[in-house]
């Protein structure tokens, strides 16, 4: 099995070390994390540096970037730039990835109860979690994260970076531009431009 760590220890980099030990793909040897010292161990796992160190490996490994943030993922995504790394796309066993003709950039997260259906477009970094529900063709661009228990209706298209908090619901072909983020529980009943901070049922700019 090929060699995979995971940047970010924290929680979600631990739920993502799980869901990688559950695949049983990859051979997970630890994590790479700025905030805490190299050698510390994190659930079994050691903290073997800081990200930056990444550029300097003189192996083959698959890196997972599990951080929430999607500017920050996007910041770690351009920087590592070793011809040494790859970035697969993670889905846990329990998820429904939908038909076939669903497309997955690489180095998504797709997590435990999740649901697609079809026609569905994913990008590059990509972090749907734990419940989600995705319906036909959908468009989800790079870095976009997607947190608990949301609900994306058909057609909806999602711009770069976008960020829904736990339970939010968007309504059937609706679009929300880039570096949008959608407070948790909110639902979304209009379409809303770039950079717009939404809250409260129904959704309105904050």
């Amino acid at each position: 099995m090929k060699d995979l760590v995971i940047v970010g220890a924290g929680g979600f980099g631990r739920e993502t070390a799980l869901m990688v030990e559950q695949l049983h793909l990859w051979n997970l040897i630890g994590f790479y994390d700025d905030s805490l010292e190299p050698g510390t161990v994190v659930e079994g796992k050691p903290v073997m540096g800081k990200v930056s160190f990444l550029n300097e490996n003189h192996s083959e490994v698959a890196v997972v970037i599990a951080i929430a943030d999607p500017s920050t993922r996007q910041r770690i995504a351009l920087s590592l730039t070793n011809k040494k790394l790859s970035f697969p796309t993670v889905v846990h066993p329990t998820a429904l990835a939908g038909h076939s003709c669903n497309s997955f950039g690489k180095g998504c997260i797709i997590t435990a109860g999740v649901i697609m259906t079809t026609g569905i477009t994913v990008g590059d970094f990509v972090i749907v979690n734990l419940a989600t529900t995705i319906g036909h063709d959908a468009r989800l661009a790079d870095f976009t994260s997607i947190m608990p228990q949301c609900s994306i209706s058909g057609n909806v298209k999602l711009g770069k970076r976008c960020f829904l908090g736990s339970g939010t619901r968007i309504l059937q072909g609706l679009s929300l531009g880039d570096d949008s983020v959608v407070g948790a529980g909110a639902v979304v009943t209009k379409s809303f431009r770039a950079n717009s901070k939404l809250i409260g049922v129904p959704a309105e700019k904050r």
